[in-house]
């Protein structure tokens, strides 16, 4: 197959795991809608902080795996120490992670405690693998496979207890797909003394303190149920923002290759301009008829959630913008630099809802949430801009450096 045919199958393959992803993602948003109609803000807003919680924890777990690990696939293949190492040290801290949801869990909220199983198929789940091997029918099926038991058992949920276990038993069944359809070759040794660097790691739990950590701070400085409206609202940007990150996930491995072949030009920079300016914009334009759904969707008990709503849309078009930068730096800059801004970014935006929830909370979570993803923007774009060449052959001054030290 030569190199032409090649590229268009590699596009029709990253946007049929795209559409399946996205379906899976359908899914979860219709259960949690389900969820908000059985159960109500209170309960909703209980399984929201619970899931913030172990989203985080499987984050831990994951180390940075979902986009490093597709990274090194792509580049060195199944079998490099990267590789295993970063699978075995993935199991090994999920399950520690596991255990101590368990531990606290169970004299607090003892129904919550099922729910470890999330953080070993968020920490432990091996998509990844599967996506750097443009195997990516194998990459999509667990997280689909999810959605469909997640929707279907919500449609029995009575109560906070039955939704944990419908959650434990949806992500129960994703991670062991997961890991049967990505199994390492026979015989591959755990490798010793290897260091794996964190930063993607510190990346993502910024990237998710920024997203959920202003729901845990109104649960605590305001009311539960009023987390539970945030939670829900968030669901539209959130559903949109998973199909932006699907689409970074499906784009880091070709990127990756690119990366080790030329370096970045001018023009690479204008399309990512050109796909951010786009992608932005239809999420900003479709957020006067989000807002005006809300109550259709979601119900009357929601609807003291549209100002926070109307706000945090265009919070998700700024981080939309930013994704193709995003590709770009996964694959080009520096994993340190883009943990050490994320990180700040994360930090002030803790610190300002900590300041500002107390006394005007949904409006002043998604505030913060805006001003902290414009900040991220404004990151990337200069980053590509400073680090972008003439068009034209060359060779890449990352080229030489090992993939570990990116």
């Amino acid at each position: 197959m030569n190199r032409a045919n090649q590229g268009i199958r590699s596009r029709f393959g990253a946007a049929g795991w795209v559409t399946a992803r996205t379906g899976a993602q359908a899914l979860e948003f219709g259960a949690w809608l389900l969820l908000a109609h059985r159960l109500g803000p209170e309960s909703v807003g209980v399984l929201a902080v619970a899931m913030v919680v172990l989203r985080i924890a499987g984050l831990v777990g994951d180390w940075g795996a979902a986009f490093r690990g597709a990274r090194e696939v792509a580049a060195h293949g199944i079998s490099s120490p990267i590789v295993v190492g970063l699978v075995r040290r993935r199991e090994r801290v999920s399950l520690g992670l596991a255990v101590i949801w368990v531990v606290v869990a169970l004299p607090v909220r003892p129904e919550l405690a099922v729910m470890a199983v999330v953080v070993m198929a968020r920490g432990a789940g091996r998509d990844w693998v599967a996506l750097g091997e443009d195997r990516r029918g194998a990459s999509a099926l667990p997280p689909l496979t999810q959605g469909v038991v997640l929707m279907a058992g919500s449609m029995f949920v009575g109560s906070v207890s039955s939704a944990a276990l419908v959650f434990a038993t949806a992500h129960g069944v994703a991670w062991m797909l997961s890991a049967r359809l990505n199994r390492l070759p026979a015989g591959l040794a755990t490798p010793s003394g290897m260091r794996i660097d964190p930063w993607f790691l510190w990346t993502g739990l910024a990237d998710q303190l920024l997203i959920s950590g202003d729901t845990v701070v109104l649960a605590l400085l305001r009311t539960t149920g009023e987390a539970g409206i945030y939670a829900m609202i968030y669901r539209y940007p959130l559903a949109w923002l998973t199909i932006v990150g699907l689409a970074v996930s499906a784009a880091v491995p070709a990127a990756s290759r690119a990366a080790r072949m030329r370096p970045m030009t001018r023009s690479d920079v204008g399309r990512a301009t050109k796909l951010g300016l786009v992608g932005g914009g239809v999420l900003l334009l479709a957020t006067p008829l989000a807002v005006a759904s809300l109550n259709l969707v979601l119900g009357s008990d929601f609807s003291p959630g549209r100002t926070g709503l109307l706000i945090l849309l265009p919070a998700a078009a700024l981080t939309t913008a930013s994704a193709p930068f995003r590709v770009l730096h996964v694959a080009r800059g520096s994993d340190r630099n883009v943990a050490i801004v994320t990180a700040a970014a994360a930090a002030a935006n803790l610190l300002a809802n900590l300041a500002l929830v107390g006394r005007w909370g949904m409006t002043a979570a998604a505030t913060t949430t805006l001003v902290s993803q414009a900040a991220m923007l404004v990151f990337f774009v200069r980053w590509a801009h400073r680090h972008s060449g003439a068009d034209g052959p060359g060779v890449h001054r990352f080229a030489v450096r090992a993939t570990t030290s990116m």
